[in-house]
């Protein structure tokens, strides 16, 4: 036998693929997508995917996401798909405009200036402040102001609110109602030492709270207020019977709280741990483990500056 000859070891199959292995990958790919669906749809809210890609917004959507998921600016072309139950219908502010949600509605509204009020007509009770209501006043697609709906309304309520901008051109306000839910709060971390712990500090006139937070988990709330006497001594009395009381309440828990007089009126103090008092005093005292970035983007909602 010549040694040049070639020996045929075997054959090769022309075009071979491992058709199992494709398969595999594929089963992987379509898994990888059905489980990633939550998250993908959350992160794009109630905006649609595909309409954000054929009106060529998606990138700016990515880059500005924050800020189009809390309502603060809208996208030119590509809509919020009315999905949900609350409205999203914007309307002109006027004394004849009316707002209306599914179990309220928004009327009577008289905006000057750093000035709004409005009256709140409901088909039931509602306690606004066990929900997170807003109206979003705008203009050109940018948002003026956000404004808490506060307060437990039986029949109809005025609601007045300084909101603290002065308008260049009231007439062309815009207005919305907005409910939001956990994801749509903007993002909003504290910085805190090693140990986790940071406080964010709000201030109203004669009202300031101290929150304190481990790991931007609400654990303690420090209150302060002090009343102003008027002259009107049942009004006084009333105000200091009120106090006096929940002063005694947090007390019996192991919290600190004072009430003092002076030739001005009274003083409250409460430092509070809600592991131990976990109770609405007010609207202001929120629950145990409530996130940094409600409650900040909440107070400010009412008229609170926070720092």
């Amino acid at each position: 036998m010549n040694n040049n000859e070639p020996v045929i070891l075997g054959k090769v199959k022309k075009g071979g693929t491992s058709k199992p292995i494709v398969i595999i990958i594929l089963f992987l790919f379509i898994g990888g997508i059905i489980f990633l669906l939550p998250t993908i749809l959350n992160y794009f809210g109630d905006y649609s995917i595909i309409e954000l890609v054929k009106n060529g917004e998606i990138i700016d959507f990515i880059e500005n996401h924050d800020n189009y998921m809390n309502g603060s600016v809208s996208l030119k072309n590509s809509k919020i798909k009315t999905t949900t139950k609350e409205s999203i219908t914007t309307n002109y502010i006027n004394n004849k405009t009316v707002i209306n949600n599914n179990d309220f509605s928004l009327s009577d509204f008289n905006l000057t200036n750093e000035n709004i009020s409005f009256k709140v007509t409901v088909t039931k009770t509602i306690n606004f402040d066990n929900d997170y209501y807003y109206l979003i006043l705008s203009k050109n697609n940018n948002t003026l102001s956000i404004i808490k709906l506060t307060g437990n309304v039986t029949n109809s309520n005025i609601i007045n609110y300084n909101f603290k901008k002065e308008l260049d051109d009231i007439i062309e306000i815009e207005g919305k109602i907005k409910k939001y839910n956990d994801n749509d709060f903007p993002t909003f971390t504290l910085s805190s030492d090693e140990s986790g712990l940071a406080s964010l500090n709000c201030k109203l006139d004669s009202d300031s709270y101290e929150y304190l937070f481990d790991n931007n988990k609400l654990i303690k709330i420090k209150e302060t207020y002090t009343y102003k006497d008027t002259g009107d001594n049942n009004e006084y009395l009333t105000m200091f019977n009120k106090y006096s009381k929940i002063a005694n309440d947090i007390i019996k828990t192991d919290n600190e709280s004072t009430i003092t007089e002076d030739n001005n009126g009274f003083t409250y103090t409460a430092n509070v741990d809600l592991s131990k008092y976990d109770k609405k005093i007010n609207n202001n005292y929120y629950s145990f483990n409530t996130s940094s970035k409600v409650i900040k983007f909440d107070m400010e909602a009412k008229g609170y500056d926070c720092k």
